[in-house]
C-alpha cells in the first residue's frame, strides 16, 4: 500500500507539472504597446520532490528549515535583482514598460472564460488592469525559492538551493496569451545545510539557484 501511495504522489506531481501551458514569446511583443509589470515573489520557503504518501507528509513538515531560512532571506534581494533583470531585457528591446507595485492574488483573479477562437488565452481574466493602470498589456511574474528536499518516503535524498519563476504575458485588449513559461532551476548544497557561518552552505545552494535563474530568464525574452 505504501508503495502504492508513494507512486501517486510521484504521478500526481507529474501531472500538475504538466498542466502548466507553455506558450514561446510572440515577437509582436516587441511594439509599442506599453506594458504593466508585476512581480511577485513568495517567502523564503522549503519544497518538496520525490514520492511520498500523506503520512510520510505529515511526518516530514520541514519546520527545522524556517528560522534559517528567514534569517538569510534579507541576503537574497531576490524582487530587487528580478526588477533590475527585467529592467534590463526591456529596455535592451526598447519596450515601454512601467513597474506596477500592485499585489494580487492569481487564485482569487476571476476565471477567464474562452470564446471560441484557436487562439491561447490566459485562464484568469486580467482585463481590469488595463485602465486601472493605463497599460496595453501585463507581465505577471509569480516568483518561489528556497530549499528543495527531495524524498522517498520519510527518507532523506537530497537538498539543493531552488527557483521556481512562472511568467505570463497577456494582451489586455481580448486576454490572449503573448507569453507564459514556467521554469525552476536548483544548485547542489555543497555540505551540511547547517554548516558554515549564518548557515553559508545553505545560503550559497539558494544563491546559485538564483544566479541560475536570472540566466534562464533572459532566454524567455
Amino acid at each position: 500500500m505504501k508503495s502504492l501511495k508513494l507512486t501517486f504522489a510521484f504521478l500526481l506531481l507529474v501531472t500538475i507539472t504538466s498542466c502548466v501551458t507553455t506558450v514561446p514569446l510572440n515577437q509582436q511583443f516587441y511594439n509599442t504597446k506599453k506594458l504593466g509589470v508585476i512581480i511577485q515573489v513568495d517567502s523564503i520557503s522549503m519544497a518538496k520532490a520525490g514520492g511520498q504518501g500523506l503520512l510520510d507528509m505529515a511526518l516530514t513538515p520541514g519546520n527545522r528549515f524556517t528560522e534559517p531560512l528567514k534569517k538569510i532571506e534579507p541576503t537574497f534581494a531576490l524582487q530587487e535583482k528580478v526588477k533590475a533583470e527585467i529592467s534590463t531585457i526591456l529596455d535592451s528591446k526598447k519596450k515601454q514598460f512601467q513597474f506596477i507595485p500592485e499585489q494580487i492574488d492569481y487564485k482569487s483573479l476571476e476565471k477567464f472564460e474562452k470564446p471560441n477562437s484557436d487562439k491561447k488565452y490566459s485562464k484568469k481574466d486580467f482585463r481590469n488592469l488595463k485602465i486601472a493602470n493605463n497599460v496595453d498589456e501585463i507581465m505577471f511574474v509569480k516568483i518561489k525559492y528556497g530549499i528543495l528536499v527531495s524524498y522517498y518516503g520519510v527518507i532523506e535524498l537530497d537538498k539543493q538551493g531552488y527557483v521556481n519563476i512562472a511568467t505570463e504575458v497577456v494582451d489586455l485588449s481580448d486576454n490572449t496569451l503573448i507569453q507564459q513559461e514556467s521554469f525552476q532551476t536548483v544548485a547542489k548544497m555543497q555540505g551540511n545545510w547547517k554548516k558554515g557561518e549564518d548557515f553559508g552552505n545553505l545560503k550559497n545552494a539558494i544563491q546559485e539557484a538564483i544566479n541560475n535563474s536570472l540566466i534562464t530568464l533572459k532566454t524567455k525574452f
